[in-house]
């Protein structure tokens, strides 16, 4: 579990670490842990709380009506922990849409959403989330096989097409190999993580999914990288990306190691402690904040 200090999560959030200190002061929102020294330690859900404040405020509402929002929204989560969970109607359209195999309405769907939301908050609140509804569906055999396929496909040209819009990188921009090991295939992570770095104006080399550990270390060998994350969907992906990462640690080079995806974030403690690289948190945008933030500040710091 990642722990950001105030700092770290204005960085991730975009809220100043004074906005943040007042709205916990006088509303309570958020209520992070105290490290032994009692500094401020914010976990993701922290962070996704602040992003909902400021959400709120920005749209007109003052700050005492949206921590009261904030914090009835919380109440209602808890008593519906239990309880099948809620879908978006905007999920279930699109998973419906998936399941009658109409290629067409998937893609003006999720472009219908990415002008509303943002390219972010569409995959994060959309995509993302029909991917998790469609195989709920298959386990329970409500809907055929081909149409996961064809809504990972659709998500997958999406991506492709809004990474491919953006301009060009300044040359002297921080730059990030982005991958998935060797055995693992589900790449769609990995790919909106590299969307993301480059819509932050990173540089990224995108190396896709399955990809050998001598084709990472001869990349990291052939071009001066500052950073490079392996994306792992699997926990059974966990000791080939331990290999590779060892392997690139021992090429040296001096790049930042991330590694991250559902497979990290379901590992044990252990397992994810063996793995030699700071380990990011599961939301693709959360991972992305934080590597942007980690580049654009000297080390050391």
């Amino acid at each position: 579990m990642i722990q950001y200090t105030i700092r770290a999560a204005a960085l991730a959030t975009g809220v100043s670490g004074d906005r943040i200190r007042t709205w916990e002061r006088r509303y309570g929102v958020p209520s992070p842990a105290r490290s032994s020294t009692g500094r401020r330690l914010y976990e993701e859900s922290d962070l996704a709380i602040v992003r909902r404040m400021a959400a709120l405020v920005d749209s007109g509402l003052s700050a005492a009506s949206a921590a009261k929002a904030v914090h009835e929204e919380a109440a209602q989560l808890i008593v519906h922990a239990e309880r099948a969970p809620v879908v978006d109607p905007l999920v279930i359209a699109l998973v419906d849409s998936a399941a009658t195999l109409d290629e067409w309405a998937l893609i003006k769907r999720l472009d219908a959403a990415e002008r509303s939301l943002g390219i972010e908050a569409a995959m994060e609140q959309l995509a993302f989330p029909a991917l998790v509804e469609a195989g709920r569906r298959w386990e329970r055999s409500d809907t055929i096989v081909a149409g996961e396929h064809i809504l990972t496909e659709v998500i997958r040209s999406w991506l492709a097409v809004h990474s491919r819009a953006l301009p060009l990188p300044p040359p002297d921009a921080p730059s990030v190999l982005v991958a998935c090991p060797e055995d693992e295939r589900h790449d769609l992570g990995a790919l909106s993580l590299a969307l993301l770095l480059r819509q932050a104006g990173l540089r990224v080399a995108y190396l896709g999914a399955d990809v050998p550990t001598t084709a990472l270390v001869d990349a990291a060998r052939a071009k001066s990288f500052d950073a490079l994350c392996l994306s792992i969907t699997g926990v059974s992906s966990l000791p080939v990306a331990r290999i590779a990462l060892s392997a690139l640690l021992s090429a040296g080079g001096g790049m930042r190691l991330y590694v991250g995806g559902q497979g990290v974030a379901r590992a044990s403690k252990a397992e994810a402690e063996l793995l030699p690289a700071v380990r990011l948190p599961a939301s693709a945008a959360a991972a992305a904040y934080f590597i942007v933030a980690q580049l654009k500040k000297p080390r050391g710091d």
